[in-house]
């Protein structure tokens, strides 16, 4: 019998599938820096398989270079491989060890988190990364797999098919978060899983496609093969029929393949917005994190319907259409290519362009369809935080799904102008730090915003230094709970209108919400805007110095109110301001009836 090698794959035995029928990033810190400690691992013991008719036997080695995560729940660290070659090897650590058992090992090392892959790359002879894990109280490991395989045998008499990717879905999730029930890793998430085949061939001799998949019986199991010329043929279980996977086993299936058809789709998939961020980071060479800041790229441009076939890829496990991503070093231009007519994006948009600290611009973004997206926190946090300029259309958002907006454009302080007009709002709770830092904005239409079911506010003007009027009238705060430090430091404002806001029910938090708003001459407020308490500095602080105290600068605030409402603002810190507490000048405060204009003489404390 001949003897074969297979990359990093664990011990995996067939099982027959007569039954069923088809319808044709070690982050965290180590622990303690300190002597050069090996860790030992081994693989499970090997198993004859029968992968092929004449029963080859594949061994599960290591390869040097493999590396490994081990945690021991306070500190996790890599460890490489020293050779491989062999079953059993000696890993050396990648920088400081982990030191205090008992611990917990994981390889690939990418899996310490807690997420299988949705996306794996072909290998012939197995699957390239096998998900295993090992728990030990020294550092001596057995590994064992987390999950099974499914081998594709997939044949076909039509002639130059090459394969671009495969992809699996079922009723049951095959990607995303998992935990381990023993040895076995049970995913929470719903994500299929694409295997990358990069234009493997095909004919009327049977190719192996092997992709690793958590142990499970699936219900509503799909495989559609995508070939490199843009067509592709599904196949599903017919109804009723389950498809087992055992933990450890390979699972095979096979495939006649003559039904290939158009891709009648539109749009290209992206990756969750985390992962962009990465690609776009590892382009430039800044690095592959989120909080990494890049201080590189200028540019950013989207290309639909292009012819770009290499580069980078950036699309979801699903997505019918390739995404390239591209690196121009003169121009300092990440290029986003696809051949679809659009770009959609998925449900987590969150951190997409995050701490690029010198972009300037990014071109064609109203290509991007944001129907499905429901978190776009930190979207573009730091986005251009050290350009001269910087320019963000998102005036063709769809924003009707999205649940998040907290801190999407903090910190963009070279953004003078942002079209919202498109926004809907309506599946908002959190609009916390929204535009928080954007110095240089000057001016903001919020008129389409529904806001009746944010609870945090927080921040979500502090320090927009260059706006002069702010007009929230539509705003509905009535779910509102943390609404603290909303116009803080808002140093141009002249003019605040808040008809709509509603303060006076419990829980509702408005400290410090006009501090440091030197300038402020007109508020306008409703009949909503009576607090149960009197909230901390929320004018002024006592000590604050003039020329930056609320009003200090216009020498008059004139607020628009009801009756209720002066009397109670009269008792917060505006009466600080009003008084010149504490040596201080004293600002003249006038109250006017909201709907008759007429005075009102609220009683000073």
């Amino acid at each position: 019998m001949e003897d074969k090698t297979m990359k990093n794959s664990v011990i995996l035995t067939v099982i027959s599938i007569a039954a069923l029928y088809f319808a044709a990033s070690c982050s965290r810190e180590a622990g303690i820096a300190g002597a050069d400690v090996k860790v030992n691992a081994s693989i499970e013991a090997l198993t004859r398989t029968a992968l092929v008719q004449d029963g080859n036997i594949y061994k599960v080695n290591w390869v040097a270079g493999d590396r490994i995560a081990v945690t021991n729940r306070s500190a996790t660290a890599c460890y490489t491989a020293d050779n491989g070659g062999s079953p059993v090897s000696s890993f050396s650590p990648s920088g400081s060890p982990v030191s205090g058992g008992p611990y917990t090992a994981w390889y690939p090392a990418s899996i310490v988190e807690g997420f299988l892959p949705s996306i794996q790359k072909y290998n012939a002879d197995g699957t390239i990364e096998t998900p295993m894990c090992a728990d030990s109280d020294n550092l001596d490991f057995n590994f064992r797999n987390l999950c099974g395989v499914i081998r594709l045998d997939i044949s076909t008499s039509l002639p130059e098919i090459r394969l671009d990717r495969i992809v699996l879905e079922a009723d049951q999730g095959l990607s995303g978060s998992f935990y381990r029930n023993g040895s076995t890793a049970v995913v929470t998430d719903s994500d299929g899983v694409r295997l990358d085949c990069g234009g493997t061939s095909i004919g009327s001799e049977t190719v192996p496609f092997f992709i690793s998949v958590p142990a499970n019986v699936y219900t509503g199991l799909t495989i559609t093969l995508y070939t490199s010329d843009g067509l592709s043929q599904r196949i599903s279980l017919k109804e009723g029929a389950s498809y087992k996977v055992e933990r450890s086993q390979v699972c095979g299936i096979s495939i006649t393949a003559n039904d290939f058809a158009l891709n009648h789709f539109d749009a290209a998939v992206l990756l969750q917005g985390n992962d962009i961020n990465a690609i776009i980071k590892k382009l430039s060479g800044t690095g592959q994190t989120v909080t990494t800041g890049d201080s590189i790229i200028k540019r950013i441009v989207f290309e639909t319907g292009s012819k770009v076939t290499e580069g980078l890829r950036g699309e979801s496990y699903d997505s019918p259409y390739p995404i390239y991503f591209n690196w121009n070093k003169a121009s300092a231009t990440v290029t986003v290519s696809t051949p679809a007519g659009s770009i959609r994006t998925g449900k987590m948009c969150a951190h997409m362009f995050a701490y690029l600290f010198t972009l300037e611009e990014i071109v064609n973004l109203k290509c991007l369809d944001t129907s499905d997206a429901e978190d776009m926190g930190s979207m573009f946090i730091y986005a251009g935080h050290l350009a001269p300029k910087t320019v963000l259309d998102v005036s063709r958002f769809n924003t009707s799904n999205v649940r998040v907006f907290y801190r999407m454009f903090q910190h963009c302080e070279n953004v003078e102008e942002l079209d919202l007009s498109g926004f809907d709002t309506s599946s908002a709770v959190n609009m916390d730090n929204m535009f928080a830092h954007c110095y240089k904005l000057r001016s903001l239409d919020l008129s389409s915003f529904n806001t009746a079911g944010v609870q945090t506010f927080r921040s979500m003007f502090n320090r927009c230094e260059s706006i002069e009027e702010l007009k929230l009238d539509n705003f509905d705060t009535s779910s509102g709970q943390l609404m603290t430090y909303m116009f803080y430091k808002m140093t141009s404002v002249k003019k605040i209108s808040i008809r709509g806001f509603e303060i006076n029910h419990t829980g509702a938090n408005v400290g410090y919400m006009f501090q440091y708003c030197p300038n402020l001459a007109e508020l306008n407020v409703g009949e909503g805007f009576v607090g149960i308490s009197l909230p901390t500095n929320f004018f002024t602080n006592s000590s604050d110095a003039d020329g930056s105290r609320t009003s200090s600068l216009s020498k008059k605030l004139t607020i628009r109110c009801t009756e209720e409402s002066a009397a109670w603002l009269a008792k917060t810190t505006l009466r600080w301001i009003h008084s010149g507490y504490k040596n201080m000048k004293p600002v003249e405060v006038s109250f006017t009836d909201d709907k008759t204009g007429a005075a009102l003489n609220p009683t000073w404390p």
